[in-house]
């Protein structure tokens, strides 16, 4: 099982997102980081995780801590918009990062494609949109079971249903075409 650095991935979805004109935000990172990881797993198997770290059900849906404590004091709030700057060092080209760290993280081109599928279906939701989504999906929601909405929890989510819950989703919407 090959995985990337979560951290690396990071940087690369956001440049990603903000060439494409997308807002990001500390919270909508977390979400996009949740269904590129779900969403990798369904296309090259449960055991081809994209990273070795798994979501936490937080109050407001996936989070990875080590990201969330990474870019949580870069904007007042995790709902304010992140800059270019968050993720390079100013002066910095970006499409030679996005380059290097596709290089270094050795994505294939598959992988690239599916990652840029993943940015456009949910990168182009808000964040609140994001929250309601992973709120009414199973992978979270089964975590937070029996939990008041506002309580803290450092549950982490099950790779295994992250993977069968997207995989059905899958195969139902395929066999509908």
């Amino acid at each position: 099982m090959r995985t990337v650095d979560i951290k690396d991935y990071t940087i690369y979805l956001g440049l990603s997102m903000l060439a494409k004109g997308l807002s990001v935000s500390p919270l909508k990172l977390q979400k996009l980081l949740y269904y590129q990881q779900s969403w990798h797993m369904v296309y090259f198997g449960p055991e081809n995780t994209l990273f070795a770290e798994a979501p936490h059900a937080w109050v407001n849906g996936p989070v990875y801590p080590d990201i969330y404590r990474e870019y949580r004091d870069k904007v007042p709030g995790m709902c304010d918009h992140l800059k270019l700057t968050d993720f390079v060092t100013e002066g910095t080209d970006d499409k030679a990062e996005m380059k290097r760290l596709v290089e270094k993280m050795g994505l294939s081109d598959k992988e690239l494609e599916l990652a840029e599928r993943v940015i456009m279906l949910y990168g182009s939701k808000t964040q609140n949109q994001l929250i309601l989504l992973t709120h009414s999906e199973k992978p979270w929601s089964e975590q937070r079971e029996g939990m008041a909405p506002y309580v803290y929890s450092d549950k982490e989510m099950s790779l295994s249903t992250m993977y069968h819950y997207y995989k059905e989703r899958y195969d139902r919407n395929r066999t509908k075409k």
